[in-house]
């Protein structure tokens, strides 16, 4: 038997082109969003960890610059030091030396034919010195002596005349010594000399 079914058809609900369009469209913003959404969030937090690093360098280098700042103030410390160590260096190195130009002016003494009567020395080197000697001769080989000491640079003289003493006939003499560190060629001459 046959059957005929005179219900007009269900029909099926047909979807339009611009209907797919927009759907598609949807989906894609969807999409889009999400991917938006999700770039946002991690450039946020990238950002925010480079941020914390930037911090964390900031701090290192403060912490850098103190030590920097110590260090420095340490150098300048031991320049100082330094520098002092070789102040005292060169004081010890000289400070013999006042010592030896009496010794020179002693040692080229005549015995019993010069008399000192002041004897002053300045930091310079400088000796002032004024007294009585029997004759100008004995001065003069005094004053020779004195030249030939590596520790005498010049000795000018600045007066001599004659004085009475104890009824002796004596010439008083006033003159100086400008002293000072050791004339080589005169250290040699000297020990040529002495052998």
């Amino acid at each position: 038997m046959i059957k005929i079914n005179l219900l007009p058809h269900s029909r099926r609900y047909r979807v339009s082109q611009t209907e797919k369009q927009l759907v598609l469209a949807l989906a894609l913003l969807l999409i889009l969003g999400i991917l938006c959404t999700g770039m946002i969030v991690w450039t946020g937090t990238h950002v925010s960890s480079l941020e914390d690093r930037v911090t964390q360098k900031e701090d290192q280098r403060h912490e850098l610059l103190q030590k920097v700042g110590h260090i420095n103030r340490i150098k300048e410390q031991m320049e100082q030091m330094q520098s002092n160590i070789q102040a005292i260096r060169e004081i010890r190195s000289i400070q013999h030396l006042p010592v030896r130009y009496i010794e020179a002016l002693v040692r080229s003494l005549p015995e019993q034919r010069v008399w000192f009567e002041s004897l002053d020395l300045d930091g310079n080197g400088m000796l002032e010195i004024r007294g009585v000697v029997m004759d100008n001769q004995v001065f003069a080989q005094y004053v020779d002596e004195l030249r030939r000491s590596p520790y005498v640079h010049s000795v000018n003289t600045r007066r001599t005349s004659r004085r009475q003493v104890q009824d002796l006939d004596l010439v008083e003499f006033d003159f100086r010594v400008q002293a000072g560190e050791p004339i080589p060629d005169k250290l040699t001459l000297k020990t040529e000399d002495d052998q």
